[in-house]
């Protein structure tokens, strides 16, 4: 397995992608709206297949790189979104809420994505996800491959960590989504898992009700509760609640990440993130 991102530089290598692969992507796409996505019958055919099953959506761009910096272990946000000044201002709350207001701080959000993939008998997996996520402005890219990559998972246990951005809510000709990871997981003798991984501020389902692909295809089961770290003045991403010393293995996690960005000039350190147990059904 090639190793591509470099953690001493906090890099994930950004490369362009040919028009022919954007060509065939779209092309794939649209073929699968309106068949395997068809939202009139997907609820009924692979919607009904997993509890964690979503759409793929429009983005999904085949080709994306490996970005695994060691086994189970990857930087899927590219360097560019990482140290974005347009990273630096977020909003503490939703931003439908009137008593939104942005909070400056010194350093970018850092997510810290980690799970498992695990078989139905609790067996590790040996998986790939393949992610892909819009950027704190809601941004996708669709010329290079950016916050798109190949994870591996850890063989041996079939755990990740994976470093990014929190993907931020966005709006489309007014229809807002809920800020999700798209997915595709894949191991040899398991069947595919196409999903979306929903995060909500506060932790608060409530953006699903005006999510326009939830009034598509209906609720699904796949919010995953974040967690963050207080700043100096006590601010905490999106309002999540703190990481407690008692979640020891995730602490240990945040430990060990923050002493690889050590290195960094800014002093980056991980300020939130969440975890999934995600279990594959036997092919």
């Amino acid at each position: 397995m090639a190793l591509q991102s470099d953690i001493s530089t906090l890099s994930t290598p950004v490369s362009s992608i040919p028009l022919s692969t954007r060509m065939v992507s779209f092309l794939a796409t649209a073929g699968a709206m309106l068949t395997t996505e068809n939202p009139l019958i997907w609820s009924y055919t692979r919607g009904a297949a997993h509890p964690l099953a979503d759409m793929s959506g429009p983005y999904y761009i085949y080709g994306a790189p490996n970005v695994n910096f060691a086994p189970g272990k990857a930087v899927l946000g590219a360097t560019e979104d990482l140290k974005s000044e347009y990273n630096i201002m977020w909003l503490r709350r939703s931003p439908h809420q009137t008593d939104s207001a942005p909070i400056i701080y010194t350093a970018s959000p850092l997510f810290l994505f980690s799970g498992k993939v695990l078989g139905p008998n609790g067996e590790p997996v040996e998986a790939t996800l393949d992610l892909w996520q819009a950027n704190t402005r809601g941004e996708y890219w669709l010329s290079e491959y950016r916050n798109r990559g190949k994870i591996t998972v850890d063989p041996s246990t079939g755990s990740f960590e994976i470093l990014t951005i929190p993907p931020a809510i966005y709006a489309i000709l007014g229809a807002q989504r809920v800020a999700h990871i798209h997915g595709i997981i894949t191991a040899p003798g398991y069947q595919s898992l196409i999903t979306q991984i929903y995060l909500c501020p506060k932790n608060e389902p409530t953006g699903f009700q005006v999510d326009f692909l939830t009034m598509m295809r209906g609720n699904r089961e796949n919010m995953i509760k974040g967690w963050s770290i207080p700043t100096e003045k006590g601010d905490r991403y999106w309002d999540w609640p703190q990481l407690e010393p008692s979640e020891t293995e995730t602490v240990k996690l945040v430990e060990e990440w923050n002493s690889r960005l050590a290195s960094q000039p800014d002093g980056w350190k991980i300020t939130c993130g969440a975890s999934q147990v995600i279990t594959l059904n036997k092919a």
